[in-house]
């Protein structure tokens, strides 16, 4: 996250890693579950440190510190990721995180006025906290709103347009501003402020990453997990697909369309009795597409094609129905 103030000033210096560890340990379950879901300690980092921001707030040095120690990997790596991605915050922030786009498509829909008015109504710049620690707000790049521009989001509420509208100016209710096709404008983030200032802090909540699912089977190589590798022939084959036959002059010519990359053979099936039983009459490359076979005049046949490849069989074609000319 942006931030006007630096995250090399703000660090606490009567938070350790022994702390961090000790806050963190009720953390654990979830963290052996994720373990479970990766091949490598390295790749739960990102997760782990959403799990830090939302003990703490926001991510600590040491907290990063901590992370990297429970992902194997780095303190340096732990770093550079946190660095890169923007939803980590590498200061304190207020218990109410205002985002506002300001990408060109926003921008030309006022993004920067609306900014301004903002950082009047709290009183503090973009990347900024307010003194009472209720609100921050920084400027981000595209929120996916375009259309409801400029975009912006109060924690994790897209402030835009609502289907169950009430029409007129709009309606502040329990947190959600209810209007018909709007733009945010000064006057509804306004009323968001105002109606959030007024909220008691117990009900506000930290940023999190959403409940996990524990016990899971996990990844086949993940630490702990009980899930299995699929055997290579776990799916069926490609399908013959297009399957055609036409009789001349007592023989049959079968033809039909297959994925000639992924199939190594196609097996052509005649069936005599109306589908009760079927027998092999030819076999195909994956490239050949065509079979043959020898049909009396007047006598009606069936014909399937599976497909194959090495272990793997395919479910039978549409089945046809010829007689000999």
């Amino acid at each position: 996250m942006s931030s006007c103030a630096n995250p090399a000033t703000a660090q606490p210096s009567d938070l350790s890693l022994a702390q961090v560890r000790g806050r963190m340990a009720a953390y654990a379950p979830r963290i052996a579950e994720l373990k479970r879901r990766y091949p490598t300690r390295r790749a739960v980092l990102l997760m782990v440190l959403h799990l830090a921001q939302q003990e703490f707030g926001w991510v600590p040095r040491v907290a990063i510190e901590w992370a990297a120690e429970v992902s194997e990997c780095s303190a340096v790596h732990a770093f550079s990721v946190v660095e890169f991605y923007t939803m980590y915050r590498q200061v304190p922030s207020g218990r109410h995180l205002l985002q506002v786009c300001q990408t060109m498509c926003c921008h030309l829909q006022g993004a920067e006025d609306l900014i301004g008015h903002i950082e009047a109504k709290l009183g503090i710049h973009a990347g900024e906290t307010t003194k009472d620690g209720v609100f921050s707000l920084v400027r981000v790049e595209c929120l996916a709103l375009c259309g409801s521009g400029p975009g912006v989001m109060i924690d994790d509420q897209a402030i835009g347009p609502v289907p169950h509208a009430l029409g007129g100016a709009g309606t502040l209710r329990e947190g959600h501003f209810e209007v018909a096709d709007f733009h945010p404008t000064p006057a509804v983030l306004d009323a968001w402020i105002d109606f959030l200032r007024a909220q008691p802090a117990a009900k506000v909540h930290p940023d999190a990453i959403g409940d996990i699912i524990l016990e899971t089977k996990g990844h086949p190589q993940g630490l702990g997990a009980t899930a299995q590798l699929l055997p290579v022939d776990y799916a069926l084959a490609c399908p013959a697909l297009k399957v055609a036959a036409t009789a001349t002059a007592g023989a049959v010519s079968i033809s039909w369309l297959n994925d000639p990359a992924l199939t190594a053979t196609a097996v052509v099936e005649r069936s005599d009795d109306a589908g009760a039983t079927w027998r092999q009459v030819a076999e195909a490359g994956a490239k050949d597409q065509k079979a043959a076979d020898t049909l009396a005049a007047g006598v009606s046949a069936q014909y399937r094609v599976v497909t194959h490849e090495k272990t793997r069989a395919a479910r039978p074609s549409a089945v046809v129905i010829v007689t000999g000319a």
